[in-house]
Parts: structure tokens; sequence; C-alpha cells
């Protein structure tokens, strides 16, 4: 039925206020005509009251604004803050190393609520704070970037196996950035060791056969000399700048005296890998060994195997570099640079002067900084193998599968599609809760500044020709204003330096070198054939083979993973290649088609192992 509409005279008032009030009570008489009429036809009309109520309400809630997050939880914020209170009250528990890692190998897990441990085996980068021996050298050490190390600097190492009577069966064996001497379990300290699975009887690193030795690089801290350990009273005598801190005289240098309240700190001088190889050197000829069946590394170790090789030609009769590089690549040293920023950007850092009993370490930024890590070290295949999209459910929530695998974890994490989950700020997916839990565990097992000055050596290894000519001035610069001219480190080198040049230089400057230390090809080497994608992306390689010319006769074992961000697969190919434009026939590539990264080397038992033992037992 239709209904009609009257209508209603507007209220009259003065023109400003019945502008104004004109709608409003338009609207009104238009309610009351309504009721009205629904009553008088048996039907209920509902309209909202329409009033300045309502308007004020929604006004009241425009000043309110937005829900506070009073009742919104934070436990990953809330662990730091947790953290950061134990140190404070345990600061002069943390005045050396040593205590910060016996602190840490209290904790049987991470702190961090949110942390949740992984499903599958992780590396054994465990602290190590006994069962390795320690070579104090009784001379001043020189560096390569300025200044030296006084009297009585430290290497810890550790050994497996059994020196034959001819003491020709070594292997050195090199670390990567964060590892200590304790590759493999030993009887001062059963504790499993970063490379467990393969050192052993029968194992890749055979100890039926070989003597193997493993070190804390210099500069770590883990039993060898670095920044956290203490400083040197005389040092500050003859420095002429912080690079130079390191006693600038011969007779500061000598007397070595430390002070046990005070740490090296950023006084440390800056180190180099070629630094580390050398102090690896001086304990090897403490042990009257002269010579090794071979040079073994992985990651940073892959580096200091080549500068190994390159150093001591005569000394290293073969090298195996597994996910190293013979240059440090732009991409990789941009990964180490982030870390490092977030690292000197926590306040607790202080400019590496954290070592007081009233401060704490940078526990914040280092477990941003080994996240960033982490990224790095594993792959997007694997992650999403292992985590997928999957979020992290509460504990009281989860359910145990009915038949875990060896090493699995015991929580499902498959979907429920009866439980919603609410997303969280705090880690949330479990590829998060992954990335907490690696920092969260490192955090504190490491020494802060060690992984600065560590990181920024392998950022500035490069073995191309004219990048050796320019630190070996360095070297002969820095003899020189410590020892003066008559010093052999300040000595003018008898062989004319290398230059730039292009690749087909290569055999001709090589072959001098050959000649000079007495050894020379049986045939002349077979013509080269670049396997590199694209020269014009490989620019310096011509450089860089120069520069290994000393290692043309060695037999050479180069792996790469071709899922490795840190050190692309392309470096390790670009290392098999500068090998063999020098004329080396017996080097061996091998290319593992791996889903965990560059930790790869620690994790591929299968691939890694059988080719570095079929490569000892053989070349």
């Amino acid at each position: 039925m239709a209904t009609a509409l009257r209508r209603l005279p507007l209220a009259v008032g003065s023109s400003s206020r019945g502008d104004a009030l004109a709608p409003l009570q338009l609207q009104l008489q238009l309610r009351l005509l309504l009721q009205g009429q629904s009553r008088g036809r048996g039907h209920a009309v509902h309209c909202r009251p329409l009033s300045t109520t309502s308007t004020a309400r929604s006004e009241q809630k425009r000043k309110a604004g937005p829900p506070t997050s009073s009742t919104v939880s934070f436990p990953c914020v809330d662990a730091n803050e947790a953290r950061a209170e134990r140190l404070r009250a345990q600061a002069p528990a943390l005045t050396t190393s040593d205590a910060v890692a016996s602190q840490q190998n209290q904790d049987a897990g991470p702190s961090s609520s949110s942390a949740q441990q992984p499903a599958v085996a992780e590396p054994a980068y465990a602290n190590i704070v006994s069962g390795y021996e320690t070579f104090t050298h009784p001379e001043p050490f020189l560096l390569d970037y300025g200044g030296l190390l006084p009297t009585g600097f430290t290497i810890a190492y550790e050994t497996w196996g059994e020196l034959n009577d001819a003491r020709d069966n070594v292997i050195l064996l090199h670390t990567g950035l964060s590892a200590s001497s304790h590759a493999a379990a030993t009887d001062a300290n059963p504790q499993p060791g970063w490379w467990q699975a393969f050192i052993g009887p029968g194992k890749a690193i055979d100890t039926n056969r070989f003597f193997v030795i493993c070190t804390n690089v210099l500069g770590g801290c883990y039993g060898s000399t670095g920044p956290s350990s203490p400083y040197p009273i005389s040092a500050d005598e003859g420095g002429s700048s912080a690079n130079r801190i390191a006693a600038a005289t011969p007779q500061s240098a000598s007397v070595g005296q430390q002070d046990p309240t005070e740490r090296w700190a950023t006084r440390f001088p800056i180190l180099s890998l070629f630094d580390m190889i050398r102090a690896q050197f001086l304990l090897l000829d403490h042990l009257g060994i002269s010579t090794l069946y071979a040079s073994v590394g992985s990651s940073m170790g892959g580096m200091q195997s080549i500068a190994a090789a390159h150093l001591f030609p005569e000394r290293v009769e073969r090298v195996v570099s597994i996910s190293g590089c013979a240059r440090s690549a732009p991409g990789s040293i941009a990964l180490r640079y982030a870390q490092r920023s977030v690292l000197m950007s926590d306040p607790n850092w202080n400019r590496g002067a954290y070592y007081g009993p009233d401060r704490i370490p940078p526990h914040t930024g280092m477990k941003l900084a080994r996240q960033i890590a982490t990224i790095t070290y594993r792959s997007g295949p694997e992650w999403e193998q292992r985590f997928g999209r999957q979020r992290r459910r509460p504990a009281s929530e989860s359910k145990p599968s009915p038949s875990p695998s060896p090493g699995a974890s015991t929580t499902s994490t498959e979907p429920r599609p009866d439980l919603e989950l609410d997303p969280a700020l705090c880690p949330d997916f479990l590829i998060e809760t992954y990335i907490d839990h690696q920092g969260e565990a490192f955090c504190l097992k490491y020494d802060a500044n060690s992984l600065i000055y560590i990181s920024k050596a392998m950022d500035l290894f490069d073995m191309s020709d004219h990048s050796l000519a320019d630190l070996r001035r360095r070297r002969r610069k820095n003899a020189l204003e410590i020892w003066g001219p008559e010093h052999p480190e300040a000595q003018e080198e008898e062989e004319e330096e290398v230059e730039e040049g292009h690749a087909g230089d290569v055999e001709a400057k090589t072959t001098a070198l050959q000649s000079a230390s007495g050894t020379t090809t049986r045939k002349r080497p077979r013509p080269h054939i670049s396997t590199l994608s694209s020269y014009a992306a490989h620019a310096y390689v011509p450089a860089l083979a120069r520069g290994l010319a000393n290692l043309r006769a060695k037999p050479v074992l180069v792996i790469g993973v071709q899922s490795d961000i840190l050190f692309p697969v392309e470096q390790q190919r670009e290392l098999a290649e500068c090998l063999r434009m020098n004329g080396n026939e017996r080097v061996t590539y091998y290319e593992i088609d791996a889903p965990h990264g560059h930790d790869s080397f620690l994790i591929d038992v299968q691939n890694v192992g059988l080719a570095l033992k079929g490569f000892l037992m053989s070349s």
C-alpha cells in the first residue's frame, strides 16, 4: 500500500538559527510521521533515535585515540631486558672473556621465551674454555697493517692422531670466523667439536693416518691473544696511532708486561689473514714440524689454506679450500659490514671498551649480528622445506608428533585448521623463531671485538698480485719504522714484484718462480680454456691468477656449494679457474647441489666428507 507523505512546514526563526536547526527539525517531524502511520497499520518501524548523544560519543572515541598496547605482550623484548638485567647483576664476573664464556656454558638453551629449538641438528660451534694447549711466542710479532704484538702473544691449539717419525703426516686445519680450536672431541675435552663428523678413525680426515692440528686464530677469544686479552702495560710507550698502539719500538715490544685489569679492546692492531697464518707457522716451528701434508680449511679457513700455501709454498704440499675464495667479493664484504654496523650501534659496545666491572657486553648488537649472519649461512630452499610459512604455536596448544624421526622436533608443526593464530610482533613464523634462537644462543658466546677484527681481516683478503704487492710494501715500511733498515723484514725483495698485466703473461712470470724454488714442469701445460661465464664480469681474474702463482704445482681441492650466498659458488669456480690458468693440472673441483647454503661444509658429511677423504688419500 502506498504511503503518502504530506509536506510539513518548517519552523521559522531567525535566519541563522533557522538555517542551523532546519535539518534536525525536519528529521524529527519525519520520524513522528512514520511512527504514526506504522501504528495505524500494525507495523513497527525501528528508527535509530537522532540526538546529539551519538555525536558526542563519536567525538569521545575520536579524542581517545586507538586502543593501547597494554594488553599486547612482547616476550622478545622482555627477554632482552631480562638478559641485560642479569648481566648488570653479574658485571664483576664479566671482566674477562673466559668469564663470559663460562657463564654461557651454563646456559642450556635460549633465554628468550619466543625462541624455538631447531628441528634438525645444528653445527656445534661450542664455546671452549678448557681442554686446549697453548703456545706463547717469545719474540715481538710484526703485523701487515702496522705495529706489532709484544713478546708473549698466545695461540691456543688442539691435536688429534699421532705424529709419525718422519713428521710428514700433519694436516693443519683452519677454522671459520667464530670457531674455536675444538674441531673434535679429545681426552681433555670430550664434548663434540664443530667438525666432529669429519675427524677421527676412518673418517674424512683419518686420524689413524694423519696428525691433525687446529688453532684458535690470532685475534680470537678462545685461548689465543685477541682484543679481550690483557693489555700490555708497555704498549702505549711507542704507539703513534690506534693502528700502531701495539708497541712501536723494539724496547717496549720486548717487555710484554700485562695489566690484568685492562683489555686490548679496540687498541688491538688491525690483523690480516696472513698475520694469522704466520702465527700458526710459528706454532709449527715450536712443534718441530717443517712440512704440512695438507692445509685444509672451510669458509674463512678456505681462504687461510690458500694463504698458507702462498706464504710457505715449500712447506705446504696440498691445499683444500671448501666454500672459500681467493678474494673477498663486494657482496660478502657488505654482509659482514652490516653485522659490524648493528654491533657497533649497541650503546654497550662503547667503542669497544666494555670489559670493565661497570660494563656489560653488547649482547643486543651481537644477537642482531648473528641473526644477519645466520641468514647468510643457510639458504632459502632449505628454509622453505624446513619451515615454509608455518607459524609458531604456544606450547599449550602444540601436540606431539605420533612418531618423530631421529633428531626431529617433538612438536608438530602441521597446520591445524581448527586453531586460529593471532599475529605477533615478536617471533611468530617458525623461521623467525629459528633466527631468534640462533642470535640468542650466540650473543654471549663470542667476544664482540673479536668478531669485528676477524671479519674485517676477511674483508681485506685479496690474493690479486697488486694487492699482495701493496701488503708487502706496507710490511716493509712497518719493519723499517720499528727496527730500522738492517732488519730482514725491512729489506727489499730480491725478486721483481709481479706487475699487473694480461692473463697470457701468467705462465712466463710463474716459470721464474718455479725455477727459483727448484721445481720445473715436465711438459708444457695444455692450452687453457676458460670455464667462466663471462670474462667481462671477471676482469680481475688475470691479476688473481698471478697472485696464486705459488700454488701452480700443488694438488688443490676446491669445493663449492650452489646454494651458498655468503661465498657464492662463482668464487670457487674462479679459484679453480685461476689455478688452471697458471698451468696447474692437479686441480680438483667439486660443486655440490645441497640445500644447506654456506653451512654445507659443516652438515653435508656425505658429499663434502667423501670428496675430502678421496683427495687426501689419493692426491
